[in-house]
């Protein structure tokens, strides 16, 4: 039996040479290393191939001079702490584990699903559509849409300070899907951009982080313009303002229903104004909310892989499923502070 040295040190061997000269392929000096009994491996890449770990250079430091010469610095900028400095030793390292030792990646297909239970792919699917049905039902129920009042009750006090007039934030992103055979769908679901064939969808949120707006997924080819066309603007009122990025040009979609577009100023000089500068400040801060929503709902495991077309039927269900699903797991935070004004 033989087993990889990379986990064993050289005190886990037998000093004993074997005399191998009636082998043909081997030399009568050959040797051959023998485990001693009960040695077992110790070496991984999460030890640090079970070299020592080195001290921190103001812990060093300290530990010679005989006191603590760690600078006092500001609270936002604290030392890393010795789990911090493993990790950072942990990635300098350049032999990487077998593949065996790595995790698998998380989500299941249909295919491994219908393995599992020795059932169909088709019943998989039947399974998946149902739920997925049923919640939607339960779930599209809710009124997400928040009023004028409620909206204004659960700002955050930067979102009054800097654009108080915010009723939602939009963006839009892609859901990556399996590539159809039709030719003509091929172009529809294509998003040139990303080289890719996509689903395509736009979500808004409250400045509270809530998701208020889902539409559905349509092919990636549509337009950020089109998009908004599909249901934003029936639930906007006079005077709301909907923060964008400059991706957006739907000013006067927005105009012709009373609101506002709240987006980065455009530089027409070469040289922003102060103001300009602190104002794309201010909206880019304030827009990263929107992108951790996002980002929340990407984690389910269902998208981190390629849809399969099969669930095409079904995968608006499943989009505001996830999208409302979101909206328990508590608010968004915007940490840090904003450096101007």
């Amino acid at each position: 039996m033989f087993v990889c040295s990379w986990h064993l040190s050289e005190s886990d061997y037998t000093s004993s040479i074997l005399a191998l000269a009636d082998v043909a392929k081997f030399t009568n000096q050959c040797r051959i290393k023998r485990l001693k009994i009960g040695s077992v491996p110790s070496r991984f890449q999460w030890n640090n191939w079970g070299l020592p770990i080195r001290e921190f250079a103001y812990k060093r430091a300290s530990t010679r001079l005989g006191h603590d010469v760690c600078p006092a610095l500001p609270l936002e900028q604290p030392l890393p702490c010795e789990e911090e400095a493993m990790e950072e030793v942990a990635a300098s390292v350049v032999m990487t584990e077998h593949d065996y030792g790595s995790a698998p990646k998380p989500g299941l297909q249909e295919k491994v699903l219908a393995d599992m239970f020795q059932v169909s792919v088709s019943t998989v699917s039947h399974v998946v559509i149902t739920w997925a049905n049923y919640f939607y039902l339960l779930l599209g129920s809710l009124p997400i849409w928040m009023s004028k009042q409620q909206v204004k009750n659960t700002m955050p006090s930067k979102f009054v300070q800097y654009s108080p007039d915010v009723r939602v934030i939009i963006d839009c992103t892609e859901v990556r899907c399996q590539n159809p055979s039709s030719l003509t769908l091929q172009s529809e679901v294509f998003l040139s951009y990303k080289n890719m064939t996509t689903f395509k969808g736009l979500i808004g949120i409250a400045p509270c982080s809530a998701v208020t707006f889902v539409s559905s997924l349509f092919t990636g080819s549509i337009s950020d313009r089109e998009l908004t066309e599909c249901g934003l603007l029936d639930v906007l009122e006079p005077g709301d303002g909907c923060m964008a990025d400059k991706g957006f040009t739907i000013e006067k979609l927005l105009a012709d229903h009373g609101a506002t577009l709240i987006i980065p100023p455009f530089k027409m000089t070469a040289q922003f104004t102060k103001e300009d500068a602190l104002k794309t400040q201010a909206i880019a801060l304030l827009r990263i909310l929107v992108e951790r929503a996002i980002r929340r709902v990407k984690e389910y495991r269902i998208w981190e892989h390629t849809l399969p077309l099969t669930l095409s039927g079904t995968v608006n269900q499943l989009w505001t499923v996830c999208c409302v699903m979101t909206n328990f797991q508590g608010p968004l935070d915007l940490k840090g502070y904003i450096p101007f004004g």
